[in-house]
């Protein structure tokens, strides 16, 4: 995009333009990659806040180096870029949906980083474990996890990676050890390791809207009790199960983080007149190098957030 008047004291063009790049796969691909890989060591009731603390710093310099690229593509200044932001706020919350709003949230919310990372471990977690019951012939062969709201390149991704993984154990199957087809088919079967998880991301989810201090009609009506696995369950069979089902998860992971690879290399193509340093920046990003950038558009962007969505709550 080109460099347009700025004089203009219409900068409505800046907003829309902050929207179309978030909503689209430059933006998305290096972001909700991160977010996943760095999921895994999040846990409910985990205490290793350094660690957290550390993986947040490292996302927010991600979310400045992707903001910061995308104001040098479009050419305009801080000060410019506030200004958009302070006029078109009251616009927020009809354009940025749910997961997006979290994103940017996050970054300059420590306890909002935290609850999403760990909401995230744990779809991650029934993502699995949909693979493991679709592999068993349990379910058809589509995605029906219900997760946060996706883009339509993350639902390409899933649907690739559910038909890769069952392609997959199709040809391994025969090389599986008895006591691995037969915890397969326990956890594709039985309820308490879903039950357990669903209970665990619905207390997550509404941990994430009071943290957004959104109203409590729009918290999820489930109870924050934990739903604890079958009854007569050894505790080492409960952690057999938990461990194999972690494990499929980071198989998961590694088959999205290849699909999503080959989206960055076409979006790439797509981008590069539209937006050189950003596309730049989406791979180096992917790749896991980022730049430090300025701290000053995710400012503006949290400022405009708040007013518009927290504050007036």
């Amino acid at each position: 995009m080109s460099k347009k008047d700025n004089s203009s004291d219409d900068m409505s063009w800046v907003f829309d333009s902050l929207v179309d790049f978030l909503r689209g796969p430059i933006w998305n691909i290096p972001m909700i990659n991160f977010i996943e890989q760095k999921s895994m060591i999040f846990e409910p009731g985990g205490e290793n806040q350094r660690e957290y603390r550390r993986i947040h710093d490292e996302y927010k310099n991600l979310v400045d180096f992707m903001l910061g690229t995308y104001m040098e593509d479009i050419g305009i200044t801080p000060a410019q870029f506030e200004s958009a932001c302070c006029k078109s706020s009251n616009r927020i919350k009809s354009q940025f949906h749910q997961m997006l709003f979290e994103q940017l949230w996050a970054a300059d919310d420590f306890d909002m980083f935290q609850r999403m990372m760990i909401r995230t471990n744990i779809e991650l977690q029934l993502q699995a474990l949909e693979l493991i019951q679709q592999r068993c012939g349990l379910l058809p062969a589509s995605f029906q996890a219900e997760t946060t709201q996706v883009s339509d390149e993350e639902k390409r991704v899933l649907e690739e990676v559910m038909r890769r993984s069952v392609l997959e154990h199709q040809q391994q199957e025969a090389r599986m050890d008895q006591e691995t087809r037969q915890l397969e088919r326990t956890l594709a079967e039985t309820d308490g390791e879903r039950r357990r998880l669903e209970a665990e991301r619905s207390r997550e989810q509404q941990l994430i809207q009071e943290t957004l201090k959104l109203s409590v009609s729009e918290q999820p009506s489930a109870g924050a009790t934990p739903i604890p696995p079958e009854a007569k369950i050894s505790a080492e069979e409960v952690a057999k199960r938990q461990a194999y089902l972690r494990q499929q998860r980071d198989k998961l992971l590694a088959m999205k983080r290849t699909e999503r690879q080959k989206l960055l290399d076409s979006s790439e193509k797509r981008e590069a007149t539209k937006r050189p340093k950003s596309s730049r920046a989406a791979r180096s990003a992917f790749a896991g190098k980022v730049d430090a950038k300025t701290l000053e558009m995710r400012k503006h962007l949290a400022d405009a957030l708040r007013r518009e969505v927290v504050d007036k709550k």
